[in-house]
């Protein structure tokens, strides 16, 4: 029987590997603290508070800006000698633009930073605005207001990328809910104040104001806006700002192999089974809101209504209650169902905000319709008006949160494709829905959108709630 070691020996033996063991240096720690530092999760509350108003000062401007003239186009028809349905298409390009100009800045954002994509699209719309300002004729100013689509439509890009950047997951659907909601609201918002300050001077002042605002969004950008795409050890990280304002030592290099990547990237996300039926839902709930956004001055405008411009711009309060109202759902229901499903969690159950949403929109195309349809009173419009807008802000909310927990690496790809889907609705709708009305009357036209709206929604997000869930249950279980 072998004798065991000395006493001391295994003494000498446990010493020898405590010394082996190697204690980081005071320069490691140091170098891992400002990592972490650089983090933007670990940023003050205050930084990242500045940082998210600029973006919602731009975001509110993607759309708010894009529909700006929408209770303008009486004046520019008389002034340039149209009709209104005529003037009422100078958005419809740039709106188009918009999902295009979305899709374009995802492999520049992810070779060169959120920052400098973010920034100088807004610098060059102040431009484009200021170019429709001083537009003489219907051709130049939408020329004008198509490229203000094309470049203005970044924030609605950008912004889920920094909060996915900024915040913890837990966080995301809150703060996509405040985001959301201020992008949604614009192309109300931005319509009433143009209107009330078209009504004091004429809608050339009016387009200078907005320039204004965008002039003021750029600046809030250029003083709050830091880049917050972070990989720890990184070295891009380390760059100073003056080069993250111009993109310079990009966070993913070479760039032309990464903008190539990030396109393909897209191309394959676009029709991934959740995104492609989520987009489709997405594209059927806007579709008819913005539909109503960019035609009500002209129904009001003729009998029985005759709406002046004042008028017509406060019409337009209405929706944004529901912006509102739909924003408190949003809130309610993400907390709510994550408390009561956390055990047993899993994307999918962000889904289920829908349906309240989809019924809400139903019964505001309903009423919206049959209140044009039999002349009724005006408060019939704005209730209707309320309703639809409170549904697609509540369904879309649930759709972005749950997009990106599903894809959380893709965030800016998921944001693109939505974006995407969502303004390819908003151009189209100008084009038929007048002579659709001519044709088939208020009461038919509205009653088939409500139909298409719950009829789109159950067929495309059931079969995603279903499948999807149980592949996720199928996951936690092995």
């Amino acid at each position: 029987m072998s004798e065991s070691p000395p006493e001391s020996a295994t003494l000498q033996e446990k010493t020898s590997e405590m010394q082996t063991v190697e204690i980081p240096s005071l320069s490691t720690l140091t170098s891992e603290a400002s990592e972490e530092s650089r983090n933007p999760r670990n940023w003050s509350p205050w930084k990242k508070r500045l940082l998210f108003i600029a973006l919602m000062s731009s975001s509110i401007l993607a759309d708010g800006g894009m529909t700006w003239g929408a209770t303008l186009i009486v004046d520019q028809a008389l002034e340039w000698g149209i009709s209104v349905d005529k003037s009422a298409t100078s958005m419809n390009y740039g709106m188009l633009l918009q999902g295009i100009g979305g899709l374009i800045a995802i492999p520049l954002i992810e070779a060169y930073g959120r920052l400098p994509v973010w920034l100088w699209p807004q610098f060059i719309t102040t431009f484009m605005v200021l170019g429709a300002t001083l537009s003489n004729n219907y051709d130049t100013f939408t020329a004008f207001r198509s490229l203000q689509g094309l470049f203005g439509t970044v924030p609605q890009v950008v912004g889920l990328p920094i909060i996915h950047d900024m915040y913890d997951p837990k966080d995301w659907p809150h703060m996509i809910n405040i985001w959301g909601t201020t992008f949604l609201v614009g192309p109300f918002l931005g319509p009433a104040i143009a209107g009330y300050i078209d009504a004091g001077s004429n809608w050339k002042v009016s387009f200078g104001i907005l320039t204004l605002l965008y002039g003021l969004s750029t600046i809030l950008i250029f003083i709050f806006g830091y880049e917050t795409y972070f990989v720890k050890g990184q070295e891009s990280q380390r760059n100073t700002r003056l080069q993250a304002i111009f993109g310079i030592k990009s966070h993913n290099l070479p760039v032309l192999p990464t903008v190539a990547y990030w396109t393909k990237t897209l191309l394959i996300y676009i029709f991934k089974f959740p995104l492609l039926l989520t987009g489709i839902s997405t594209m059927v709930n806007f579709c008819w809101p913005i539909g109503i956004t960019v035609t009500v001055s002209t129904f009001v405008a003729q009998p029985p209504y005759l709406f002046d411009t004042v008028e017509s711009s406060s019409l337009r309060w209405a929706p944004i209650f529901g912006g509102l109202l739909g924003y408190a759902f949003g809130f309610w229901f993400n907390d709510w169902i994550y408390r009561t499903r956390q055990q047993t969690w899993h994307p999918e159950y962000r889904l289920h905000g829908v349906w309240f949403a989809i019924g809400t929109m139903a019964c505001g195309l309903l009423t919206y319709g049959l209140t044009l349809h039999y002349h009724k009173h005006w408060i019939g419009l704005a209730f209707g008006w309320l309703m639809v807008v409170g549904g697609m802000i509540s369904s879309t909310v649930s759709i972005t949160a749950y997009a990106l927990e599903k894809y959380p690496d893709q965030s800016t790809v998921v944001s693109a494709i939505i974006n995407g889907w969502r303004t390819a609705s908003g151009f189209s709708v100008g084009y038929f829905q007048p002579s659709w009305i001519v044709r088939n009357g208020f009461a038919a036209v509205f009653a088939t959108q409500a139909a298409v709206v719950v009829t789109v929604l159950v067929l495309t997000i059931t079969p995603v709630i279903v499948i999807e869930g149980r592949k996720a249950r199928e996951t936690a279980t092995r």
